[in-house]
């Protein structure tokens, strides 16, 4: 097949679904289809390239100036960019379908294109392309959701990455079904660790950027009670590892030392890939309180480096968590927490458990195989 994907972030920008992104074009370029990704330009980055794999890049001019996130009106420029980009496209190459991600930005341009030259698409949701995700869209959801709704009802297949962001789509918009396809992960770069853990402390790691939504607020006041029953079961203290950064730095370093739990919270800031895979390697246990997800890639990332996980059930926790962990309201976090701690046995069983639900479940091979279905279902209705 000649497959066009649209997305407005391919890394090195974006978080989560540029890195879906990314694997699903290599895994689709791997097996011999030609892949054309449409996608944002950013500082020097070369406007036009071909991966190992044999996939075109090409990034398109827009306002972009952050690489972890983008504005509305930088999507929004780069959806004129890449429409100005798409026709003459489209008349020198014959594409056979096109997947968008997501349903906002990409997906006007999804539709203009099936509606011009009869492209077939499918549209990954990320979540926030979803009206109703985020409070402080309120008002231009309310402005958008009448173009939401014929994306969706023109899209081929509407794929979700987990049942609760299946649900905020159905709550949305129930006339159109959608199908869950869950996110992957490289487990040939994240992969346990050779080296001893420390036998003094137990070391409860966090990875992801420093914002309310991932209820950090909520763990660390609670820390000084876990560390004095961990401690006084086991003899080992515990440490809180937090690799990110985010406007909600500040107020957690504020709050931790309210909290008395300066000596059992490090703040590690923003690292490289490279880095990130040292600090799974070094934990005994990964956490994430977070209040709502579509499917967390760091918890993947955790699990494929062989990590017991404790989380809240956000959305992707009933995807991701089974023996290989414990989901836990906020009330319930701490307990839940201890209870990993202490039990050493249970805790180096439910990382073994991580390993096979990673291997069975989460390989991005059998993930591409998955899309692939779903787009030659996409061309055969065409």
């Amino acid at each position: 097949m000649k497959i066009l994907i649209i997305s407005h972030e391919y890394p090195p920008i974006g978080g989560g679904g540029a890195n879906a992104c990314f694997f699903l074009t290599r895994e689709f370029a791997r097996r011999g289809h030609q892949v054309t990704v449409l996608t944002a330009q950013y500082a020097d980055l070369p406007t036009d390239e071909r991966t190992g794999e044999g996939a075109r890049i090409i990034r398109v001019s827009c306002r972009r100036r952050n690489k972890e996130k983008s504005s509305f009106s930088e999507m929004l420029s780069y959806l004129l960019s890449a429409w100005k980009c798409a026709d003459p496209l489209l008349k020198k190459e014959a594409f056979d379908v096109c997947l968008t991600f997501f349903g906002i930005p990409s997906g006007p341009l999804a539709l203009h294109l099936k509606k011009k030259y009869r492209l077939p698409y499918v549209v990954r949701f990320g979540g926030g392309d979803i009206p109703g995700a985020q409070k402080r869209f309120k008002y231009l959801y309310a402005v958008l959701a009448p173009a939401v709704r014929a994306i969706w009802k023109n899209a081929s297949h509407l794929v979700a990455n987990s049942e609760g962001l299946k649900a905020r789509a159905l709550a949305f918009e129930r006339r159109y079904p959608v199908d869950i396809i869950e996110n992957g992960v490289d487990n040939s770069f994240f992969v346990p660790g050779q080296c001893e853990k420390k036998t003094d402390r137990i070391t409860i790691l966090f990875v992801s950027r420093l914002i309310q939504g991932k209820g950090l607020q909520y763990l660390i006041p609670r820390l000084p009670k876990i560390q004095e029953q961990v401690q006084g079961r086991t003899g080992r203290s515990v440490e809180l590892v937090i690799v990110g950064d985010g406007p909600y730095r500040a107020a957690l370093e504020e709050l931790t030392a309210k909290a008395g739990a300066g000596k059992l919270v490090r703040f590690e800031g923003r690292k490289d890939k490279e880095q990130v895979q040292r600090y799974y390697q070094a934990a005994d246990l990964f956490v994430l309180p977070s209040l709502s997800e579509g499917m967390p890639n760091v918890v993947l990332e955790a699990m494929a480096s062989g990590l017991p996980i404790v989380m809240t059930p956000c959305e992707g926790s009933r995807e991701l968590v089974a023996d290989n962990g414990i989901i836990a309201s906020l009330d319930e976090f701490a307990k839940a927490l201890v209870r990993v701690c202490v039990n050493e046995e249970e805790r180096l069983q439910m990382g073994r458990n991580s390993l096979r639900r990673v291997e069975t479940h989460f390989r991005w091979e059998s993930i591409g195989d998955r899309y692939l279905s779903v787009l030659n279902d996409s061309v055969e209705k065409k």
